[in-house]
């Protein structure tokens, strides 16, 4: 059966976590959290809001100020060079590409950075579509305005929001735990499938 499989990026393909640390611990000079202690955090579905709240001790006023410098810098062309590739995901997506169209959807910024790093990476030619909401859509409304999702298509992510987008599209689930939160957490969802990383895909039976 041929699919379409919406993939995510960053914590699904990409291994984004060296930039987000580096530029919290810039934008917080009194952090003296180390990276693992940094994601553990993270992981646990601690927001921005809370982590500087509980923390630091920010008011709201400094929260809002970080947000502004965060998404101002996040991504920046420089910063995109800490990310890589999960070990594996450029033959994973070409065995994919040969029976089920591929497509990309991320909530980054900057569309033509999406691209261009997915073209340095080697990727960008595996996939028919890269959908970036550039903040302003979500991930559900830019698939429903160029494709029509049907109930065997597949929705691949690490975020609570990804399975959320899933839902709302009514594909199925597929949630990894390689990114921005644990499976404990994830599994609070109920995504369809709950993978380590997207590397286990056969195993679902989906593919």
């Amino acid at each position: 059966m041929t699919r379409n499989i919406f993939i995510d990026l960053d914590g699904t393909l990409i291994d984004p976590r060296q930039r987000l640390y580096a530029l919290f611990q810039e934008l917080v000079p009194a952090s003296r959290l180390s990276f693992d202690e940094y994601w553990k955090i993270k992981r646990r579905r601690v927001d921005q809001n809370r982590l500087l709240g509980e923390w630091f001790s920010y008011d709201e006023g400094q929260v809002a100020i970080f947000k502004e410098e965060w998404l101002a810098k996040v991504e920046e062309h420089n910063r995109m060079l800490l990310d890589v590739p999960f070990p594996g995901v450029f033959e994973l997506l070409e065995s994919l590409g040969e029976r089920h169209h591929l497509h990309l959807v991320t909530a980054r910024q900057d569309e033509a950075l999406v691209n261009t790093q997915l073209q340095t990476m080697g990727l960008r030619d595996l996939f028919e579509k890269v959908l970036v909401t550039r903040q302003v859509a979500t991930k559900a409304e830019l698939i429903k305005k160029s494709i029509v999702p049907k109930a065997t298509d597949i929705l691949i992510g690490d975020t609570g929001e990804d399975i959320l987008t899933a839902r709302d599209l009514g594909v199925i689930a597929v949630a990894v735990c390689s990114g921005s939160l644990c499976r404990e957490v994830l599994s609070t969802y109920q995504p369809d499938f709950l993978m380590n990383d997207i590397m286990e895909i056969h195993e679902t039976g989906l593919v």
